[in-house]
């Protein structure tokens, strides 16, 4: 199973980076005569190491060129929500209500582990916001490289404050596309853009009069991705008995969609799974 230390490992080393950069309203300045040493180098690359995959007939490796390569030919992958054991031993945590910072488990229909993700935001954000907090979501893959980044940001609603949107991030620091909610008020919808052109590529539509701020979401959801006038994708977040609890589907139902566009409506369903954030004393109420 993927660790959550390594997660919080390179959100600590990006963190780092960005204090370690000068401040803009603080310039330096150089009396002496500077000479250049070494050129500066670009992060380094993706290691190509092999991820296993299980099929129906059985395993194989590949090497993925990108973090998201991992979505490729599957018909579809599941999201479920983790908790770990000392969150139990936290009982103000429960009595409060302010929930710990989300971690995910992203499966194939088989049961693979293809993504382990884990939220990055602080405790006084969950408080206030509850929600429509801000925050960054890691996802590794099997390699425990960094495959995908989520950055959210606060919002509330469509109209009443700033819609609720995301940005798809891959390393080493490029923007992948962007999932925004557009202001309606029978029902959520939401559109995916492309990071390069900024263009609407897909139309995620909502369950209808279910309210224009997606806080009048039942727990039990339903959303078709259109795109051309045709459905490529649905998202479901549904109850499941014998897991006894909510996972988030994601059904691929055009196979010609490219490891690049099930990585933006990946993102747009992290986007939906922070409307239903479980915490440990609804998990147990259940």
């Amino acid at each position: 199973m993927l660790q959550n230390d390594a997660v919080r490992t390179l959100q600590y080393d990006s963190e780092i980076r960005v204090a370690q950069q000068p401040s803009p309203t603080e310039p330096r300045v150089f009396d002496s005569h500077i000479s250049i040493t070494s050129q500066p180098r670009r992060e380094a690359p993706r290691i190509p190491l092999p991820v296993p995959i299980t099929t129906v007939t059985g395993s194989r490796t590949f090497i993925p060129l990108s973090g998201y390569d991992c979505l490729a030919d599957l018909p579809s992958v599941h999201i479920e929500q983790t908790f770990e054991l000392n969150e139990i031993c936290i009982p103000l945590t429960a009595l409060t209500g302010v929930s710990s910072e989300n971690r995910y488990v992203v499966r194939s229909p088989l049961g693979d582990a293809i993504f382990a993700a884990s939220e990055s935001s602080t405790e006084k954000n969950r408080l206030v916001w509850g929600a429509g907090r801000p925050f960054q979501m890691h996802l590794l893959d099997k390699t425990h490289q960094e495959a995908l980044v989520f950055r959210k940001k606060l919002a509330l609603g469509s109209l009443c404050c700033q819609p609720k949107s995301l940005e798809i991030w891959i390393p080493p620091g490029n923007v992948l596309g962007r999932v925004v909610q557009s202001p309606t008020f029978t029902q959520p919808e939401f559109f995916i853009e492309d990071g390069n052109t900024g263009q609407p590529v897909f139309c995620v539509e909502g369950p209808a009069n279910s309210g224009f701020c997606c806080f009048c979401l039942p727990r039990e959801s339903y959303f078709k991705i259109n795109s051309g006038g045709n459905m490529r994708a649905s998202i479901d977040h549904k109850w499941v008995a014998s897991k006894s609890q909510y996972t988030t589907n994601i059904y691929f139902s055009d196979a010609k969609l490219t490891s690049k566009e099930r990585a933006l409506i990946l993102g747009s369903a992290f986007l939906l799974v922070s409307r239903f954030p479980i915490t440990l004393i609804n998990l147990l109420m259940n």
